[in-house]
């Protein structure tokens, strides 16, 4: 391990954000007085990780380089009139750095990773907790569908072959599951127009749960089922073909609800690719045993799968 420390600025009180504004606005980007201009002179341009520090040792942020020296010259280089207010604040309060060699430019992904899910530094966002990655469960029953998102693994067995996940991804997942469920609705219930859908399924918010009751008995039949888990499976977008085929023979999409059964299909399309088909993907590219995707594994296997694919 390869360690860079700035100078440390003694007992000085945490600034106020209008404060930081104030100091870096007419002044010079402050990394290069902090740090010194031997730390820039001498980083490699070597893939790594590099961890940045506040006052007392406070991980404030993690990030990966395919050549160090050219990434943190970045930092170097930020000036308030055309940085983000992130990153100016995140460069005012750095006091130092350290830097973590890897021999590939995936090692430091996957490293980057491991540093975020275990330290969650405050200025990092993404992959900072795969705990909240969702698995999809819809199990058919004597009367209704029953549909749940779950942030943990199913721990009753019985429903480990009516879950698919984990996805990440939440506006996306969000907004393909409540297509899912209103086009199940629609298959089950003879309606003509989206007033007659239940509130709940009209709403911005996609609820977490919902039991659907079966009417028509159309989404039960043998060859419904394996399209819906074909598609929740990534393998096939033949489920949506069969929505459209539905809503056309009631000649709904000539009717005002069309634009809400079209809009629908987009939204499963852009769920398939970005999660469900994503997952089949990896599951074929690392040739994983396991069905269900641990939510910790998640951004490594999308790493791995890039590389191999690359």
């Amino acid at each position: 391990m390869i360690k860079k420390q700035g100078k440390e600025i003694g007992n000085q009180s945490v600034m106020s954000d209008s404060e930081q504004h104030q100091l870096f606005e007419p002044a010079e980007n402050p990394l290069e007085e902090r740090l010194g201009k031997a730390f820039f002179e001498d980083l490699p341009t070597t893939p790594g990780v590099y961890k940045m520090y506040g006052q007392s040792g406070r991980l404030l942020y993690v990030g990966k380089a395919k050549n160090l020296r050219n990434r943190l010259f970045t930092y170097r280089r930020v000036k308030s009139s055309h940085s983000s207010r992130k990153v100016k604040r995140l460069v005012q309060m750095i006091r130092h750095i350290e830097l973590q060699h890897c021999e590939s430019e995936e090692e430091a992904l996957l490293t980057e990773n491991r540093l975020i899910r275990n330290k969650k530094p405050e200025f990092n966002r993404a992959k900072k907790s795969p705990d909240t990655y969702y698995f999809l469960i819809l199990r058919p029953e004597e009367n209704q569908l029953t549909f749940r998102l779950s942030m943990q693994h199913p721990e009753d067995k019985s429903i480990l072959s009516y879950t698919y996940g984990a996805f990440k991804g939440h506006r996306t997942i969000r907004k393909g599951t409540g297509a899912l469920l209103r086009q199940l609705y629609l298959a089950e219930h003879d309606i003509q127009t989206p007033f007659q859908f239940p509130t709940v399924l009209t709403n911005n918010l996609t609820p977490l749960s919902y039991e659907l009751p079966l009417g028509n008995e159309l989404v039960i039949t043998t060859a419904f089922q394996e399209e819906v888990e074909n598609f929740l499976s990534g393998k096939s977008t033949v489920f949506i073909e069969k929505i459209v085929e539905v809503a056309t023979n009631r000649n709904l999409l000539t009717e005002y609800i069309g634009r809400l059964i079209l809009k629908d299909c987009e939204s499963l399309k852009y769920f398939y690719k970005q999660c469900l088909h994503r997952n089949w993907q990896l599951q074929q590219t690392l040739e994983l045993e396991e069905r269900l995707i641990p939510q910790g594994k998640l951004d490594d296997y999308l790493i791995k799968a890039a590389f191999k694919e690359g």
